[in-house]
């Protein structure tokens, strides 16, 4: 646990009372989220992560006007967030870790094996910063590391037209917030280079290098809030000021043999985020691996789904989709698993047949799924399904008109 670095450091102190306010900024965003529950997945309304097909059997609470269970715990998890408050307040660093750990694993069993449509890019800092402080020696320099090197990743996914060529923004009809769509391409490359250079500066010895760069990210974060809301900056900006805002020190990498578990967790990142690089196909258009790491704005996402269920009775339903913001990750394979379980449940449905068309940036839409019968195939979690079709393979079949943000 460590509690003694906590006890004597007024930062670490700052960021368990950071990492607290994320537990329930996001918990009370799960309170009125109806998706993990019972009545959601017998409804086909929710979708287990692809490593975890069968979250049905964890799925076990009940919202209103169906149930208390899940406004009881989510209450029950309120009290013991109170009750760590007290904890810091008496200055019990080690019981206020050990009062954190339910909060913890809740939200990384949420995240890694409850629904697929609760996760949030925020929900792996949250997780990491959560690590660092309950379990790992040398907090202060990881917790640094581990935001710096955030926005490094977040690169990987943004090295492509959308942020080279300002696709996103200029796909939509608002456009960059205040700015003409001409300096689109100047603002999104200023972002890369800033993510991937300057934020290093953040760990920087020299003031004025690393003050520098705390005020371009202040300024980058206040200004992207008009688009994501409180939600993130709440859990990332809150914990880069309290890293490298009026109390930053310079911390010298460790390299004895504590400090191992923390690299470790450098390196974890660093290939989860690069996994997706591994798999046949653009991920942003598969959709394959594409969230094993940070995804966001990684693309301006426009889809079309339609299927068509063929009754053993001889009638047919058709079942369409249109996406409604850029925000929308269009992922084909939320359908297979809504679909497939509907063929499972449903003894009167033959066949469903299934395309789905997926526009990025702006440009064709791509078919990259067209098969007779969906409920015939099965999903693999790591690797490419050969069922969809990369940007090689897939036919064009139109354009798209321009997008909204939400």
């Amino acid at each position: 646990m460590f509690s003694k670095e906590i006890a004597q450091n007024k930062i670490l102190q700052w960021a368990f009372g950071s990492l607290l306010l994320s537990y329930y900024i996001t918990f009370s965003g799960y309170f009125y989220s109806g998706t993990m529950t019972q009545s959601a997945y017998d409804s086909f309304r929710t979708v287990c992560r692809p490593w975890f097909q069968s979250c049905e059997q964890w799925i076990l609470l009940e919202q209103l006007p169906y149930g208390y269970s899940q406004p009881t715990l989510y209450m029950l998890f309120f009290g013991l967030m109170l009750w760590v408050v007290y904890l810091i307040y008496k200055k019990e660093w080690r019981e206020a870790q050990l009062s954190l750990i339910p909060l913890f694993a809740w939200h990384f069993f949420t995240t890694f094996f409850g629904t697929d449509l609760l996760l949030g890019n925020y929900d792996y800092y949250i997780i990491i910063f959560a690590i660092v402080l309950l379990f790992l020696p040398h907090k202060e320099f990881f917790l640094k590391l581990g935001l710096v090197l955030f926005y490094v990743l977040s690169t990987v996914s943004k090295i492509s037209p959308a942020w080279i060529e300002g696709g996103y923004f200029t796909a939509m009809y608002t456009g960059l917030p205040f700015f003409p769509d001409w300096s689109i391409p100047l603002f999104t490359n200023l972002v890369i280079v800033a993510e991937m250079v300057l934020a290093w500066f953040l760990l920087s010895p020299n003031k004025f290098l690393q003050r520098t760069a705390l005020v371009f990210f202040a300024a980058f974060h206040f200004y992207s809030s008009i688009l994501v809301g409180y939600h993130y900056p709440t859990i990332v900006f809150a914990m880069i000021l309290v890293m490298f805002g009026p109390w930053y020190r310079y911390t010298a990498p460790p390299f004895d043999t504590k400090s191992l578990p923390g690299w470790g967790l450098i390196i974890l990142l660093i290939l989860a985020q690069l996994s997706p690089k591994f798999i046949e196909g653009d991920e942003k258009l598969t959709m394959e691996g594409n969230k094993n790491g940070l995804y966001m704005f990684e693309a301006n996402h426009q889809c079309i789904s339609q299927a068509v269920v063929y009754g053993k009775n001889g009638e047919t339903e058709n079942i369409d989709m249109v996406s409604e913001s850029a925000r929308r990750r269009c992922d084909p394979y939320r359908d297979w698993f809504r679909l497939t379980r509907l063929c499972a449940a449903m003894s009167d449905i033959n066949r469903i047949s299934f395309t789905f068309d997926h526009s990025l940036n702006g440009g064709p839409f791509y078919r990259i799924v067209d098969t007779n019968n969906i409920c015939a195939l099965t999903y693999k979690a790591i690797g490419h399904n050969d069922w969809i079709h990369t940007e090689n393979e897939a036919e064009i079949v139109g354009y798209p008109v321009k997008n909204h943000y939400r």
